[in-house]
């Protein structure tokens, strides 16, 4: 190496820097570069990736917006039918709807669940919700003009009355046919309760039918009125609403120390609402399956020779009481 001359010596030095560079060429900027495209290669995949994401993202935005609407839609379809049908809560909305509308002579009300069409799948399996109907009949009577008309204790008869049974009835005898007892009414008030309950929620509650027929002056007002609910499955909505046809609005805490259900002859107790009230509403004798034929029969006959006087059927002394000599006169 000694001998080597200058130019020799430059020359090598030469060769060895194009060594190294081509060294570092292969071991490191070509390594970096292939580094470079993976890089590049993996950016561009990761560009991909969050576009696709982004595009979900947007998608699932858009999903849940139609899920929230679709909610929505569903819990107002839902909300179109009572949640639930309890039979006392309806009965007792009717009552008091034609009460309100001044039309309280019940004759008689009655329930009866109405057969639903089952839905079916495509499948032929039957879907598991389904749509429940409940129809209320009812019947009234209106006033024949001339009575005097009494709704529970109005005009009160009973012993507990303020007034006395003789002075009222004397007092009412002479406007038989007079005064506001002249005018017949009940159809119209009828028809005005109908109206009203077919518009309080005219998606779930409607009139299915109602007859009028008229009988020795006085009209019996008949009605079907139908309420629809839903039974599901898997509800979405909750019926959180106090419609008085969903909850019981009536009467609490009465008081039935004495008896509430069930008219007799004559009741004694004083402390039942029926105390004093003698039952004369015997024209129309219903069976008595307790009885033996002949009993049923004597009574029958004891009470058509006794004048239609259930206290002389029943063996109660002076029965021509001063009460009753007092209204006669």
């Amino acid at each position: 190496m000694g001998n080597l001359t200058a130019r020799e010596k430059g020359f090598m030095y030469v060769v060895t820097l194009l060594i190294i560079v081509v060294l570092g060429y292969f071991f490191g900027i070509r390594t970096l570069n292939n580094k470079y495209d993976e890089y590049v290669a993996e950016l561009n995949s990761l560009n991909e990736r969050k576009a696709y994401l982004d595009q979900l993202k947007e998608n699932n935005i858009s999903m849940e917006k139609e899920i929230e609407a679709l909610q929505k839609n569903c819990s107002e379809l839902e909300l179109s039918f009572i949640d639930k049908l309890e039979t006392e809560c309806i009965e007792q909305y009717v009552l008091k709807t034609f009460e309100e509308a001044n039309c309280p002579f019940l004759i008689s009300i009655g329930s009866t669940d109405v057969g639903m069409a089952s839905v079916n799948y495509p499948d032929g399996t039957i879907s598991p919700d389904g749509l429940a109907c409940l129809q209320i009949s009812v019947s009234y009577s209106s006033t024949d003009g001339f009575n005097v008309p009494q709704y529970n204790r109005n005009p009160d008869f009973t012993a507990k009355a303020e007034v006395p049974f003789a002075t009222s009835v004397a007092e009412l005898k002479d406007q038989l046919g007079k005064e506001e007892y002249s005018k017949r009414y009940g159809y119209d008030e009828f028809i005005a309760a109908l109206k009203k309950i077919n518009s309080d929620n005219p998606d779930c509650i409607k009139v299915d039918s109602f007859t009028v027929t008229d009988h020795n002056g006085v009209m019996t007002l008949n009605a079907a009125i139908n309420f629809y609910a839903t039974n599901l499955k898997n509800r979405i909505s909750i019926d959180d609403r106090k419609d008085p046809y969903t909850f019981w609005c009536g009467d609490t805490g009465v008081d039935t120390k004495g008896g509430f259900i069930g008219f007799p002859y004559i009741c004694d107790n004083e402390d039942s609402l029926w105390f004093g009230v003698v039952n004369f509403n015997l024209e129309d004798q219903a069976a008595k399956p307790f009885a033996a034929y002949w009993s049923e029969l004597l009574f029958k006959e004891t009470y058509e020779n006794s004048g239609r006087d259930i206290r002389v059927v029943l063996g109660i002394e002076n029965a021509e009481t001063e009460t009753t000599e007092e209204v006669e006169e």
